[in-house]
């Protein structure tokens, strides 16, 4: 049976005091239909009627004397600009002095309506953008704009359901030309008024990964962007009143800034790097990208780590160096280097380098606190060997590492005693070498050249636990005269209250000596030898496969590289101990389940037994293609990085194997965010296909940045897609972004950050993926955004998201907008046309939520709690901002939570804190939405059948999902997961 709205549903709010007012609908309530609309808001009008400056309540112009004295404006740290775009008056924001987090401020009064939403739209030069920039990439002066309504602030300061007014970015939002944001005011604030005070309060930068008030606020040290014009008006579309200026469609050109040069500088960067990883510093101490970067050097044929014995040493120590650092620290395992991964980069490498290493597995762990740093001086820079340096007592001399000889390996330490000096020249150990109790044997190989007197010495001291020495030297000496390599050794029994021992090596007089592969051997009854390598290393993939199955997180780019994780140290285990290992189904399900093949079961319980914490349905990626977490996704929905490397875990390294499934569904995934590209110009006037992030939950950046097929990221760079899938589209929209000009710009990253994750990433590029790249065939596509390209019409009821392209039009509307806690009636839509650009957050209607509710609380900065508040030591809704204590406008409003399957553990259970996003509770069931000339109907259900009332208002449409003509009296009925796009033409 077709399930008929009710207006309780759509009402719920009504009965509650302070709750959120019923968002009217668009459209007469046909009387004799159970399902009836509540309308509290005027009905939009129909196209044919809609003029310039329809809806329009009052219009504020910054800068111009009449209509700010018309308004009661009160400026603070403000300055006029005479003529800024376009010739336009605008004022800016100063910040205070000394800079604080804020700066100056704009009180004025607007009309307002007394009954529904009266929106404000603020009007913007899409020319201004912050030009500084961080060595990660994010702007410094990324100042913001925040709206208060009668002394409270509307929405929060970071990410909530009504944003800021505006954030300045770090690329211009539409250069040459004005753009348009438009916020909802709170009925409640408005209601049986006609006129409201506002203020508009510049702000510092916000990092929202702070960990305490300092991270998350940065201090406004210039002005704010220019603020042009205010708008107050009822219709959500805002449409300029005639003569308003808003600037000529640009003529895109090929973007000729960068060129090869910057390839040329990378290129040199890589090889700089890859030098150093084999010649300089402890390989201990590097991290997974580093570790990854020295086994990939193992196979460039055209770099110095090729075929390289000390490429695998040196990745081998960096995995020992890993195991000691989770031995004293097994939260090594949980903060990993890429969060989510644990050890299964470690995985990884053992895969790519199995075939090489021949015995290494079976030698013992090198770096342990009971053996020799650098023993082999193998590690260093130059003539400084890592872990060992002159005696300070020592002055008659030279000491360096030296490759003239060595016993082994490359290096040895050269020792050169002047011949008039009384004191030895020597070198120590910096770090004392912890020890058991019974007899070790200390040694040294040495090479002499003309010594003279007692020649080489090995010296052991003894040290108790205060630091204390214990006894006397115990030196050992090696004969004078010139000869090859000798063994010098000792054999020392560790006085009772001794805990360590530091060596000194030297020469006492004239000549010069090479000493090398110095050695402890500990006694048998020792309890602290060092394990041999497979062992631990087996030890260490184990831990790490085993916590984090039991903790796979629910985020889709969480789940997937947590998938990645546990798929790379499985296949390590498949290769050290096949009887641990799972099988390679079983170790392949978790990555289905993160790229939506298979339904997402979530951690297992020790048992192995799928916890199921979103059901049995849920999926991590929708059927549309798109990941799935509270919403469409924006820039985190851009996971091309690790689905490349989720394929790659499987089909590189030893005995590769191929996952068809896998393939085409990455390839589904990547062309469906084709449709989420945004055509536009740069500030050099260069075409340019930006990401859209307007409507993606996470974002807080406007305009997006670069992507065709892909973006560059930290881990990716714009042509991995095209190179790995080699899909014939994909190669397409790849080729169409050197076509633009826009390949080169993006490699910036690769030559201003010198983080070892950003150095792997350009290893890849100029050693694996550039030449593939150049041997692919031209592809003729396109990206569909394109203005020449034919429409469609795409919705994904799963993530509540609509991308329409409608001849010179496109629409992005997130339905299920950062809706955490419970369904909250806003919508995000972003219109774009060659010539402007509109943003909005926008109330819409909705069905079919249950009776629980939850009423928003009085925060600042987040709507929202992260995860468990007390561990992670921010508190619900984050640190409050410095100054005077604010109060939140949307505080006291209930939303109704959306019903969630039967087998989903109820969501009102088991939260010990109030606030925190739960996933399900804010879709649902029903939207309905307009936007200007859109009528959108939604629904997300799979098992309910909606019929929508008449919509005479709105007038005769083309349903865009169909192509068909829809009379303005016609019943529509939209079916489980199915949406209704409508288009009125004016």
């Amino acid at each position: 049976m077709p399930e008929n709205p009710a207006r309780r549903d759509l009402l719920k709010y009504a009965g509650a005091a302070g709750a959120v007012a019923g968002v009217g609908w668009l459209g007469e309530i046909p009387s004799a239909q159970a399902a009836t609309f509540g309308t509290t808001t005027a009905p939009a009008q129909p196209a044919s009627q809609r003029s310039a400056g329809t809806g329009l309540l009052d219009t504020l112009v910054f800068g111009d004397t009449a209509s700010e004295s018309a308004h009661a404006l009160t400026a603070t740290l403000s300055d006029t600009v005479a003529a800024g775009g376009l010739g336009q008056t605008a004022r800016v924001l100063n910040p205070t002095s000394p800079a604080g987090y804020y700066g100056g401020t704009l009180s004025f009064t607007l009309a307002c309506s007394p009954t529904g939403t009266t929106y404000v739209t603020v009007k913007l030069w899409g020319d201004e953008y912050d030009s500084t920039s961080e060595e990660d990439g994010s702007g410094t002066n990324m100042w913001r704009l925040q709206l208060f309504c009668e002394g409270l602030q509307i929405g929060y300061q970071d990410q909530g359901e009504v944003d800021n007014l505006d954030i300045l970015d770090t690329a211009p939002r539409t250069p040459g030309r004005f753009f348009f944001h438009t916020l909802p005011l709170p009925e409640k604030l408005t209601a049986g008024k006609t006129s409201v005070a506002l203020e508009i309060r510049s702000m510092g930068r916000i990092w929202s990964y702070g960990q305490n008030q300092a991270q998350l606020y940065y201090d406004m040290t210039t002005p704010s962007r220019g603020i042009y014009r205010l708008y107050t008006h009822t219709d959500p579309y805002f449409t300029a009143p005639a003569g308003d200026v808003q600037g000529p469609a640009p003529v895109p050109t090929a973007r000729t800034v960068e060129g090869p040069e910057v390839l040329t500088a990378i290129r040199a960067r890589v090889l700089s790097d890859t030098t150093r990883l084999l010649t300089t510093g402890d390989p201990a101490t590097l991290d997974g990208w580093a570790m990854q970067q020295l086994a990939e050097s193992y196979f460039w044929s055209g770099g110095p780590g090729y075929q390289s014995d000390t490429a695998l040493d040196r990745t081998l120590q960096a995995i020992d160096g890993r195991y000691y650092a989770w031995q004293a620290n097994p939260t090594v395992l949980t903060g990993s280097d890429q969060q989510w991964q644990g050890f299964g980069r470690i995985g990884l490498v053992l895969a790519l380098l199995w075939e090489q290493l021949g015995t290494r597995l079976d030698q013992q762990v090198t770096g342990s606190p009971y053996s020799i740093t650098n023993g082999g001086f193998e590690n260093g820079s130059g003539t400084t060997a890592t872990g060992w340096s002159v005696a300070g007592w020592t002055a008659n001399g030279t000491a360096g590492r030296d490759s003239t000889y060595a016993h082994s390996g490359t290096y040895s330490m050269k020792l050169v005693h002047n011949a008039t000096g009384a004191n030895a020249i020597a070198v120590n150990n910096n770090t004392k070498v912890s020890l058991d109790q019974g007899a070790y044997e200390y040694g040294v190989w040495v090479k002499g050249q003309g010594l003279t007197g007692t020649g080489v010495y090995l010296d052991v001291l003894f040290y108790d636990a205060a630091g204390a020495i214990v006894g006397t030297d115990n030196k050992v000496f090696a004969p004078a005269g010139t000869y090859d390599w000798t063994y010098l050794s000792s054999t020392l029994t560790t006085p009772a209250t001794a805990v360590s021992a530091w060596l000194f090596i030297g020469v006492h007089e004239g000549g010069t000596a090479w000493i090398d592969d110095v050695t402890l051997i500990a006694p048998s009854t020792s309890s602290h030898a060092a394990p041999v390598r497979r062992t631990a290393y087996t030890a260490m993939l184990q831990a790490s496969r085993d916590y984090w199955r039991e903790h796979f997180p629910h985020y889709s780019n969480q789940t997937q590289i947590c998938a990645i994780g546990l798929y790379q140290v499985n296949r390590a285990l498949r290769l050290i101990d096949p009887a641990l290992a799972w099988t390679e189904d079983k170790a392949r399900s978790f990555m289905y389940q993160s790229v939506g093949l298979t339904p997402y079961l979530g951690p297992e319980a020790a048992d192995g037994t799928a916890t199921a914490p979103l059901g049995r349905s849920y999926y991590q990626v929708t059927a549309k293609g798109l990941t799935r977490e509270l919403g469409y996704v924006g820039n985190y929905g851009e996971v091309t990085d690790w689905l490349i490397m989720m394929y790659e875990s499987i089909t590189r390294g030893y005995q590769p194997q191929d996952d068809p499934a896998l393939k085409t569904q990455i390839i589904k995934m990547v062309k469906t965010r084709s449709r989420f590209r945004i055509l536009d110009v740069d500030e050099a006037g260069g075409r340019v296909a930006r990401l859209e992030t307007v409507v993606g939950w996470r974002n807080e950046v406007y305009p997006g940045e670069v992507g065709y097929a892909q973006r560059t990221a930290w881990d990716s760079h714009p042509i991995q897609a095209a190179v790995v899938l080699k899909d014939p589209e994909i190669i397409g929209w790849t080729q169409e972004m050197f076509a633009d000009g826009q390949f080169y710009r993006q490699l910036d990253l690769m030559t201003s950050n010198s983080w070892t994750r950003v150095g792997l990433n350009a290893f890849r590029l100029v050693t694996r993926d550039w030449d593939a790249y150049q041997a692919l065939p031209s592809r003729p596509y396109r990206l569909p955004t394109d203005w020449n390209a034919p429409d469609f019409c795409f919705t994904d009821e799963e993530d509540g998201v609509v991308a329409v392209k409608n001849g010179g039009e496109l629409l992005y509307a997130s339905l299920y907008w950062r809706a955490r806690q419970g369904v909250n009636n806003y919508a995000r839509v972003h219109h774009v046309t060659p010539v402007d650009q509109r943003s909005a957050t926008i109330r819409q209607n909705s069905s079919g939520a249950t009776d629980t509710t939850f009423t928003a609380l009085d925060w600042i900065l987040w709507d929202y709690a992260i995860n468990d508040p007390g561990a992670a030591g921010i508190p619900p809704g984050g640190f409050p901002p410095p100054g005077d204590t604010l109060h939140q406008s949307l505080a006291g409003d209930v939303y109704p939570l959306a019903p969630v399957p039967a087998d989903v553990p109820d969501p009102t259970l088991g939260v010990h804190f109030t606030g925190v996003e739960t996933m399900l509770v804010g879709r649902a069931p029903l939207y309905l939405c307009q936007y200007g000339d859109y009528y959108i109907a939604m629904n997300t259900t799979t098992d309910k059948t909606y019929t929508l009332p008449h919509r005479q208002a709105f007038g005769p449409a083309t349903d865009l999902t169909t192509g068909k003509k829809v009379k303005a009296e016609a019943r529509i009925t939209v079916l489980p997961m199915t949406t209704v796009v409508l288009y009125r033409k004016s």
